[in-house]
């Protein structure tokens, strides 16, 4: 073959080459490009494709060698120099990207996609000035380059601009509307302003164009969640897994949606997954840390916020977080310090107001108490989680003030959004207590009985919320033989369990074996173990195990239970003022509330004239605060320990404290919340006509 006959075959290659790469032909074109390299090495243009396709496919260091090669052979081309410019800088090497970007512009000033690519060194070089000019360089060169319009959208997000940077992306989407990620980050920006109708309404119009867009999916899922909407955040974020399985954020976003759902474990597990996809991803540190806390594993929490802020400085949602945690454990002073940082660096400082307002003296000339005033106008532009929280804190603030009707005004609003936002039908909490009360008979007790465990471990601590329940387990956390765990969901999880992922004691209780009965005890027991090992017996104090009492008593009959009643206004009140995370639902509507409190009552009586005396133990909220010494000695006799002087200081332990008396229970005792409800009265008339005379009367 002559040298003429082998450069025609190679340009009819390198032509074939190119149909099948601009057909999405990738392999058949790298067999070519690679045999042309083979028998012409010195080809440039075949080495640049060939580094395209290694880049388009995720292979950055054959990208890198390829292009790299082409440069070598014709280093004054500007087309080659700008792709490895964009090559280098995906794969990380971004000071030879930077040095190859400013060749490229060197030496063609009127390349816009040269400025462009060198543009993007310096914004993942932190440098958003540079950046910033070489793009307009760019827009300028050539005022329809829909990547620099849609990188200048992503400048001016990063330095907190959001109106600009959506209209940056708006524009570029005018000239390219099929540029998925131009959509997207339009999208992201629009969902971090908080204008969610815009956000839906762009995604909408996307999904038209781009079904399978997997990042697309993932948005949607997070404009759900922000609509309070889990069963279709739940699916979007599976979408976008099944589209794309190896992007860490999309199982971030369903480990939110499952956590959300009361579903912490199964939340750890996507959580977890995502770390092991990213384990730099500062997002699913955040994530992974919020369950661990949850679930008890404080160490492991702080370290993984401290790793989101180093990954992402301005993550204030972590510095929140450790602020919570430090609160929770009694550390208010590390706890306002980080509230004031966030509140100083936030790009909204007021979620940072919001949880100083629970730990600074409030007075009328009070920082925070001013600057959640002043926000008061724009609550109705927040998103309704925002909104809520603002209006409670608000409440808050003007309780301390003893500016009661504005407090209550403040709260009723909060609650109506709250409700808005939840899920719940009264109805369901009647037919529940029905069946607890047609199923727990004397027949189903001795049944249960047959099935009992010997182990005197637990202590329950139970009965409305708000009662009194977190005080009575500080008092036994402070005895030396005793630990308190918190609210844990383990005896419903254990016993509720039905096969369509709901759960129902009466119903799961029907059918459950003799033999199983005994296990799920038995494993119950292993659940109090894991939070304190070495403890004579572990505090559960999750107040809705009320309902449980006939089951708890059958089971576990060496189990203490102790119920603590407090005036049913006050209980009520209580819960109506205080924004509770993922539970209480029946609390924003006051006949709901007064509904669920009567079947409280239902549930107490029933338990009373069912099972044998002294089968729990009831206090009164006010006989404790008014007698501590006797009625905590009382309390202590009757779980079978020493008395231990200690159970009076109760307000000094550094336990971690998770319910909203985070800060009550490290103050010495005090009544004034006695009959608080009377400063509430005349807001509190449908209460009042629904409770009626119901009131627990042992």
């Amino acid at each position: 073959m002559t040298d003429q006959q082998r450069q025609i075959s190679v340009q009819d290659a390198f032509a074939q080459g190119m149909s099948h790469y601009e057909g999405g032909r990738l392999k058949q074109a790298v067999g070519l490009f690679s045999e042309i390299v083979r028998v012409a090495p010195q080809h440039a243009h075949a080495h640049h494709m060939l580094g395209l396709v290694a880049f388009q496919t995720g292979q950055f260091d054959p990208a890198v060698n390829a292009v790299g090669q082409a440069v070598r052979l014709q280093p004054e081309n500007v087309n080659f120099l700008t792709n490895f410019t964009e090559i280098l800088r995906g794969a990380g090497q971004l000071e030879q990207a930077r040095e190859i970007g400013k060749r490229a512009v060197r030496l063609a000033p009127g390349h816009a996609a040269a400025h462009s690519n060198l543009g993007l060194v310096h914004y993942d070089l932190k440098d958003l000035a540079l950046a910033q000019a070489a793009q307009e360089r760019a827009l300028a060169l050539a005022p329809e380059f829909d990547r620099a319009l849609n990188n200048l959208g992503s400048i001016a997000r990063d330095n907190s601009d959001r109106d600009q940077a959506a209209t940056w992306y708006r524009q570029a989407l005018r000239i390219n509307p099929a540029s998925s990620e131009t959509a997207n980050n339009l999208i992201s920006v629009l969902i971090e302003a908080e204008r969610i109708a815009e956000a839906r309404t762009v995604a909408q119009a996307h999904l038209e164009r781009a079904p399978r867009d997997a990042e697309l999916h993932r948005n949607f899922g997070r404009i759900f969640m922000l609509e309070n909407d889990l069963d279709k955040a739940e699916n979007a974020f599976r979408n976008a897994i099944s589209l794309n399985a190896d992007k860490a954020e999309n199982f971030v976003g369903l480990s939110q949606v499952l956590f959300e759902k009361n579903h912490p474990k199964l939340a750890l597990i996507e959580a977890e997954q995502a770390l092991r996809l990213d384990p730099d991803n500062a997002a699913a540190c955040h994530q992974t840390a919020i369950i661990k806390a949850h679930l008890g594993d404080v160490e492991t929490a702080k370290s993984l916020y401290q790793k989101a802020m180093d990954l992402k400085p301005d993550l204030t949602a972590s510095r929140l977080a450790l602020g919570h945690l430090a609160l929770e454990q009694g550390d208010f002073d590390t706890a306002r310090a980080h509230f004031k940082t966030a509140e100083d660096s936030a790009d909204d400082a007021l979620s940072a107001q919001i949880a100083l307002a629970r730990l600074d003296k409030i007075t009328k000339d009070s920082p925070v108490f001013q600057a959640l005033e002043a926000a008061l106008p724009e609550a109705k532009s927040m998103l309704p989680q925002k909104a809520t929280a603002f209006h409670y804190a608000l409440g808050d603030c003007y309780e301390k003030l003893k500016r009661h009707d504005e407090a209550f005004a403040q709260f009723e609003t909060g609650a109506r959004i709250k409700r808005s936002l939840v899920s719940y039908d009264p109805a369901d909490t009647d037919r529940l207590t029905d069946d607890l009360i047609a199923t727990f008979d004397a027949d189903m007790i001795e049944r249960l009985r047959g099935s009992a465990i010997t182990s005197a471990k637990p202590i329950f601590v139970l009965g409305m919320p708000r009662s009194g329940t977190t005080l009575t387990e500080s008092i036994l956390d402070a005895h030396p033989d005793v630990v308190g765990a918190g609210e844990l969901n383990d005896l419903q999880n254990l016993f509720g369990r039905l096969d369509n992922g709901q759960s129902n004691v009466p119903q799961a209780l029907r059918t459950m074996s003799d033999d199983v009965l005994s296990r799920r005890a038995e494993d119950y027991i292993q659940v109090l173990s894991g939070h304190a090992p070495d403890a004579a017996h572990v505090v559960d104090k999750m107040p809705a195990n009320f309902q449980q009492i006939g089951l708890i008593h059958s089971l576990m009959p060496n189990a203490r239970i102790i119920h603590i009643s407090r005036d049913p206004l006050d209980i009520c009140l209580s819960c109506y003022t205080r924004l509770f995370e993922r539970s209480q639902l029946h609390s924003y509507d006051q006949v709901e509330l007064g509904r669920y409190f009567n079947n409280y009552v239902r549930v107490m009586n029933h338990w009373q004239t069912t099972l044998p005396a002294g089968a729990f133990h009831s206090i009164r909220y006010e006989a404790l605060v008014d007698d501590i010494d006797t009625v905590a000695r009382g309390m202590i006799d009757f779980c079978g320990l020493e008395w231990n002087p200690a159970c009076l200081e109760f307000h000094s332990g550094q336990r971690r404290v998770r319910t909203a008396s985070v800060q009550q229970v490290r103050q010495p005792l005090y009544t004034s919340s006695k009959a608080k409800w009377r400063k509430y009265e005349n807001h509190l008339q449908p209460l009042i006509e629904t409770i009626g005379n119901n009131r627990i009367s042992f």
